[in-house]
């Protein structure tokens, strides 16, 4: 790594950001969350002046990937750290309000009510006339 106007930390971060982003593995994935992953977003966001605008959709990304990993599927707390109040939720969860307003992880979107399907839908779905 090259040291660059903000340090060799913040370049790391972008590149295990973009690796993410695009689908990558960098050889610290679990499963379906990566601890890695969320040093890099932890890097980025709290360190507001290093952040590159060409890099706000790649952040986006792995936020969301953050958010989905930790957020709480039981009374104890997300699944990979267990805590009732998960920091890593506290570093994406204000990224997402402000780049993308209205996220919803998949599996909380799945459990929520969605619109009400026409007579006619509701014909073809059951086969019945």
């Amino acid at each position: 790594m090259t040291e660059g106007p903000h340090g060799a930390a913040i370049d790391a971060a972008y590149d295990i950001i973009s690796t993410h982003a695009s689908g990558g593995d960098c050889g610290a994935c679990r499963l379906d969350w990566c601890p890695t992953a969320e040093w890099a977003l932890w890097v980025v966001v709290a360190e507001p002046a290093a952040a590159r605008p060409d890099a706000r959709q790649m952040v986006t990304v792995v936020a969301r990937q953050v958010m989905a990993a930790h957020w709480p599927s039981a009374v104890d707390g997300c699944r990979p750290c267990g805590l009732p109040d998960c920091d890593r939720i506290r570093t994406a969860g204000p990224w997402l309000e402000v780049h993308d307003p209205g996220y919803i992880p998949p599996p909380i979107q799945a459990l929520m009510r969605s619109r009400r399907p026409t007579d006619d839908e509701l014909r073809d779905i059951t086969g019945m006339d």
